[in-house]
């Protein structure tokens, strides 16, 4: 006779919400899942940007279930190691099905279109080209992805009138091509620039075991994602020293150097920007689904995959994303440890 809810579940639970004076806030969570029966399961770790990837997870079905999941997570930075093996119920309605997606905050690379637009009394205002190109990491981050257009450069040939710069920015799109054509005749060319990402920066799995087979999913990952600090002209600049904020150790930067080269540098606190996993997933019978989809604006690498396997499946893999390695002083020396 099927159980309808025969549920053995111990949960090892710690949470600390705040560490000493001298080290870093995080919080943690440790459990040990024991299930048999109905089981019905949804849960989140991380908060995306905030913990630099979040993770959301559920498990819906019928059968017996073992779970060990350890967490810590602390600001731009989460830690994930968790294994789930399972054997859906012979006469189970619901497959049990574990699905595992995990979100970036890295953002990805991007493809930019760039377009150039000309002004002729006769013809008025025609696309003179357009070209589509990888943006660097500079231009992502220092220059925002913000369009340049038309009207910034309307404002900007008359940022010593207010009044009449309000008016630019009520116009509409035509009113301020007929305003520059008529009283701008040296405006006669703009550029818009357009950006499309690649990549979603996701990382999904998900495993359902038929009636009487097994099914397993283990993964382990870090994600870290510390924050974006500007740009310094300065190559003798010290880091924090040249931000207007306390905590500049904190940030990763970009400095010209000697040479007039821009190179990426970091606090000596900074936790990284970073995507490392491990992991398995395998069923002995049922459905076996898999999406990734990452890429980087520093390295312009790129990886997708889009599978489902119906029937047996087993995959044990390894993934790295290393685009700024942690500061010098955010991950310890072996022996700070004891």
């Amino acid at each position: 006779m099927k159980k309808i809810l025969a549920v053995t579940l111990a949960v090892v639970f710690v949470l600390a919400f705040a560490a000493p004076v001298f080290a870093q806030a995080n919080m943690t969570h440790n459990a040990v899942y024991k299930m048999d029966g109905s089981i019905d399961l949804e849960k989140q770790v991380g908060h995306l940007c905030n913990t630099g990837a979040e993770m959301k997870q559920t498990i819906k079905g019928e059968g017996v279930m073992d779970k060990v999941m350890d967490v810590a997570m602390q600001r731009w930075k989460v830690t994930v190691s968790d294994q789930n093996d399972w054997v859906t119920a012979e006469d189970a309605v619901r497959n049990l099905t574990v699905t595992s997606a995990i979100e970036l905050c890295a953002p990805p690379k991007y493809e930019a279109t760039a377009s150039e637009f000309v002004y002729s009394p006769k013809v008025g205002w025609q696309k003179l080209s357009e070209r589509t190109y990888i943006p660097s990491a500079f231009e992502m981050y220092e220059v925002g992805l913000r369009e340049r257009s038309l009207r910034s450069q309307a404002l900007a040939a008359h940022m010593d009138n207010p009044n009449l710069q309000a008016e630019i920015l009520a116009m509409t799109p035509a009113e301020l091509r007929a305003y520059v054509a008529e009283h701008e005749p040296e405006i006669h060319r703009y550029t818009t620039l357009e950006y499309d990402k690649v990549s979603d920066q996701i990382w999904a799995v998900q495993v359902a075991a038929d009636p009487g087979f097994s099914g397993n999913i283990h993964q382990n990952f870090e994600a870290a994602y510390g924050p974006y600090g500007g740009y310094i002209e300065d190559p003798e600049a010290d880091l924090p020293a040249a931000v207007n904020f306390a905590d500049g150790d904190n940030f990763w930067f970009f400095q010209l150097d000697e040479d007039g080269v821009r190179r990426v540098e970091r606090g000596d606190d900074y936790l990284g920007n970073y995507f490392n996993i491990d992991q398995m997933a395998r069923t002995s019978q049922g459905v076996v689904r898999r999406y990734i989809d990452i890429s980087s604006p520093f390295s312009h690498a790129y990886l997708y995959e889009d599978m489902e396997v119906v029937g047996m499946a087993e995959i044990e893999e390894a993934f790295a994303m290393n685009n700024i390695p942690p500061g010098e002083e955010a991950t310890p020396d072996w022996w700070d440890l004891f």
